[in-house]
């Protein structure tokens, strides 16, 4: 046995270690597949749609409709660059020199696609998104693109763009753009970045943006949401975040929920002496936060983040919302809108992110924030007796005047019964 299977068992090593990127787990390692059984939908979230950007879905039949409008957009841009020198050749010598830097982003060996290949595709792929994103802000205009009449494509390319396993390293990105930028200074490549990102969510801390390094759209997209201080202030890793109540059971040892006034939706605060949590307005729908949100936790997890405040956030609302009496409370609150979702699907997309993200995500900006808060609730049994009393008052005031009668009667019997006892039986 040992001699048949010590060939077999060598070439499967070989095997596996081309399969996987010798800078796996390393840095530089930024681009990653999601595994199917992933739950919550993460997995099915992270792949493209429309149409394949990079190595993981190229090639895929589904996605093969919208690849003859990448060479037009290359086209176009060529167009306008060329009297000014910049050639498709010279585009080539701007990405040909870091193919390997390239390829160690990827998780997955991409070993499948030459030098050749993968250059080309750097080149198609990163060429169009920098055309896409001028397109959709007005600076240029193709007239027989899709994108100028279908809102269908729209929606599904724009989206595509910001999913994990659609991803180009930025520096590819940041290269093209700088190239191709003619005349000089008419933008930026993070301009044009946060203007396009401004579509999904609204928040955005623009005024941060040239001091963001993102290694690829999606993490500098993650990196705008994150406020300044957050990013700037590691929170001791051995600090966890730990599993709080829902909402309804909040409620219901006094604690109330406060539309909260801020920069992005992460910055969530406990405010201890009014015993609230406020919580920055969002507006979930199909189009929105229930695609994004899905994709930054995979890369937060995926990558091993120190900094996973948007996994803390999807943790924190995953265990406030529990039930539809959870989403209607917060909605009440003017915590939440879910116009285009169900109180019932609204709870079931934050308990299906609950299940897929870890329990326990230490060195969350929102460990130290939640500590005071289950400090206080050692004492909810005192809170729950007051807070069930007052809302007993408040929902049905005759009955609870009726309870208190009954208790002064009985009362009143039991020391009567005792009195008489007394003057028969003194001892």
């Amino acid at each position: 046995m040992r001699q048949q299977l010590l060939p077999s068992m060598s070439v499967d090593i070989e095997a596996a270690l081309k399969r996987l990127n010798e800078s796996a787990g390393k840095s530089r390692c930024s681009i990653f597949r999601v595994s199917q059984v992933v739950a919550g939908g993460i997995a099915e979230a992270c792949r493209p749609r429309m149409v394949s950007i990079g190595p993981y879905h190229h090639g895929e039949s589904e996605l093969e409709m919208f690849q003859g409008h990448k060479w037009r957009y290359l086209h176009g841009m060529l167009g306008r660059t060329q009297s000014h020198g910049i050639c498709l050749e010279k585009l080539i010598d701007v990405v040909a020199p870091k193919e390997k830097i390239i390829r160690q982003c990827y998780l997955e060996s991409i070993d499948n696609f030459n030098g050749s290949d993968l250059v080309k595709m750097m080149v198609l792929d990163g060429c169009f998104i920098i055309e896409l994103f001028r397109e959709l802000l007005g600076l240029i205009f193709y007239p027989d693109s899709p994108l100028s009449y279908n809102t269908y494509v729209i929606t599904f390319v724009t989206q595509d763009i910001l999913r994990l396993e659609n991803q180009v390293p930025y520096f590819v990105l940041q290269d093209l753009f700088e190239t191709t930028n003619v005349p000089e200074g008419t933008s930026s490549l993070a301009d044009l970045s946060f203007d396009f990102f401004s579509g999904f969510l609204k928040g955005l801390c623009l005024e941060r943006r040239i001091h963001l390094k993102g290694v690829h759209l999606l993490d500098l997209f993650r990196l705008s949401l994150i406020p300044l201080d957050q990013q700037d202030n590691r929170v001791d890793e051995r600090s966890p975040f730990h599993m709080i109540r829902s909402a309804s059971e909040l409620h219901r040892v006094g604690i109330g929920f406060k539309h909260e006034e801020a920069s992005t939706f992460l910055e969530i605060k406990f405010y201890k002496k009014h015993r609230t949590i406020g919580i920055p307005k969002i507006a979930v729908d199909d189009d929105d936060l229930n695609w994004i949100l899905p994709n930054m936790i995979a890369f937060e997890q995926c990558r091993g983040q120190e900094d996973n405040q948007i996994t803390a956030y999807a943790m924190f609302m995953g265990s406030l919302i529990r039930t539809v009496d959870d989403v209607q409370l917060l909605r009440d609150c003017k915590v939440i809108s879910n116009y285009g979702m169900s109180n019932e699907d609204l709870a079931r997309f934050f308990g299906n992110i609950r299940k897929a993200a870890p329990s326990d995500v230490k060195g969350s900006y929102l460990a130290l924030e939640f500590a005071t808060l289950n400090e206080s609730l050692k004492y909810e049994r005192a809170y729950l007796c007051w807070a069930q009393l007052l809302n007993a008052i408040h929902d049905n005031p005759w009955s609870v005047l009726s309870g208190l009668a009954i208790i002064v009667t009985l009362a009143g019997m039991i020391q009567t019964v005792y009195a008489i006892l007394q003057y028969y039986h003194p001892k």
